[in-house]
């Protein structure tokens, strides 16, 4: 097979099985009420959500690997609606250049390399100076790599008061774009002060594009944490350096990645710390855990559309009070 056709079979192939984590921002009912929408100054693309002047505890929304800005569109009016000054912020754009669709945002990351965690601190100066803002009290909102992106900010910031993280994963994983079709194992899914954070490498990821749905994706993480032991300690998000609140949810049958056992080393390590953490984990549901809807139909996910549903809706009342304790809106 030629480059050209290998690449644009890969391509194809991860775009499809990114398409899926797009569920992960499907959000939950809400009722109608008039929510303000204003750009974050000096931040590409980021969006504050707000209903009424008095200053409200900042909740932070970062997408999984779908990218751009549906999560923060989909969740930025619920979180405004229940008293917090919401921000969606976009940091990732797929761009897969003649290979997929034109990127949605191209001034943004068009490979997920080296995402910078320090442009949260960026974030949380460009809203001291906004209305119905109080950055005192600061939260964040993530599924998956989203996930991955807030537990490795709370480890490194301690004005972060709260954390709720879907289907998370105690490590660091290698990062991924077009020019990783031939460079595997190579460069890091996140940096911080301008260097790339040690990752756990994949094994199997361009034969994974090549298989498209039919890839196992958590295979393809769980084989890559077996070959490479060595990068345990360097790639291993330190939680227990995070003081704050933190709420995790997994689903046992994650098709993605091995949430539940992630969550258990977190647990574990904060624990060991004598920090407190709320764990959620449903032993047969997957990785499609965000919002309280019904039964979707994701079966890349994991588990089963009904058990899915029914850890979204025991999982939401608990997100909202832990929410409102941690952060008091």
């Amino acid at each position: 097979m030629s480059l050209t056709r290998l690449t644009r079979t890969a391509i194809g192939g991860l775009i499809g099985l990114l398409a899926v984590i797009a569920v992960l921002t499907a959000a939950p009912a809400r009722a109608q009420e008039t929510v303000t929408e204003t750009p974050v100054p000096g931040i590409p693309h980021a969006v504050l959500y707000t209903t009424g002047e008095a200053a409200r505890p900042v909740v932070v929304i970062l997408h999984g690997a779908d990218g751009n800005d549906e999560a923060g569109r989909r969740f930025g009016p619920i979180l405004a609606e229940m008293g917090y000054a919401a921000v969606g912020l976009p940091y990732y754009s797929p761009n897969w250049g003649d290979y997929g669709p034109p990127p949605m945002f191209p001034d943004l990351p068009g490979s997920f390399i080296d995402i910078r965690v320090d442009q949260l601190a960026e974030l949380r100066d460009a809203l001291r100076g906004m209305d119905g803002v109080d950055v005192g009290r600061f939260g964040l909102f993530g599924a998956s790599k989203g996930a991955e992106f807030a537990l490795i900010a709370a480890s490194r910031y301690d004005w972060i008061d709260s954390v709720v993280a879907y289907a998370p994963t105690d490590v660091v994983w290698e990062g991924w774009g077009l020019e990783m079709v031939e460079a595997e194992g190579t460069r890091s899914s996140f940096s911080f002060g301008g260097e790339p954070l040690p990752f756990m490498p994949y094994r199997g990821f361009v034969e994974g594009l090549l298989a498209g749905p039919s890839a196992d994706l958590r295979a393809i993480h769980e084989n890559g944490r077996a070959d490479h032991p060595e990068r345990e300690a360097g790639a291993r998000i330190p939680a227990e350096a995070y003081r704050g609140g933190l709420l995790l949810i997994a689903g046992g049958q994650d098709a993605q990645w091995n949430a539940g056992r992630a969550t258990e080393n977190i647990v574990a390590a904060r624990s060991a710390a004598g920090l407190d953490t709320v764990a959620l984990v449903y032993p047969d549901a997957g990785h499609d855990l965000v919002g309280d809807g019904g039964p979707r139909d994701t079966p890349r996910s994991g588990g089963t559309p009904e058990s899915n549903a029914a850890a979204r809706q025991d999982a939401w009342p608990k997100v909202v009070a832990f929410m409102e304790r941690t952060l008091e809106p």
